[in-house]
């Protein structure tokens, strides 16, 4: 394991939030990794949540555990996402919209739904299903 702390680049994914979006509420996101698709989550607080993916790439990079237990490994989209950086992949995330807490996996079972018919249509790839999980908390 590496000791210190890891600075990531600054620039390797763009936050394209829009100012009117309150991130200390609940919400839905999205990450889109340029050539290998959409993810979409849920959060009890978007601020933190989007604080955790940049977080878990750079304990990755470090040979860090996930959670600090060494028996569990990172999810999928934290691989595409450590992928994205590693090879200079144009990544971003979103906030699609703050939802009240009891209405989080419904709206992001819509939005996944959503991003599905895209997909059906020449959209990018939902990485969702894909990776192994619906949706995240």
């Amino acid at each position: 394991m590496t000791s210190g702390r890891l600075a990531l680049r600054s620039d390797w994914y763009r936050r394209d939030i829009d100012s009117g979006f309150d991130l200390d509420l609940p919400g839905i996101y999205e990450w889109r990794i340029e050539g290998v698709g959409i993810y979409v989550g849920k959060a009890l607080r978007l601020k933190r949540r989007l604080a955790h993916y940049p977080n878990n790439v750079r304990r990755m990079l470090q040979d860090l555990p996930w959670h600090g237990n060494p028996n569990r490994d990172y999810r999928g989209i934290h691989h595409a996402l450590r992928r994205a950086y590693e090879h200079q992949i144009v990544t971003s995330v979103a906030v699609l919209e703050t939802c009240s807490r009891e209405a989080r996996s419904e709206r992001e079972q819509y939005w996944i739904r959503q991003r599905r018919a895209e997909q059906a249509t020449g959209g990018p790839k939902v990485l969702n299903a894909e990776l192994g999980r619906t949706g995240s908390e």
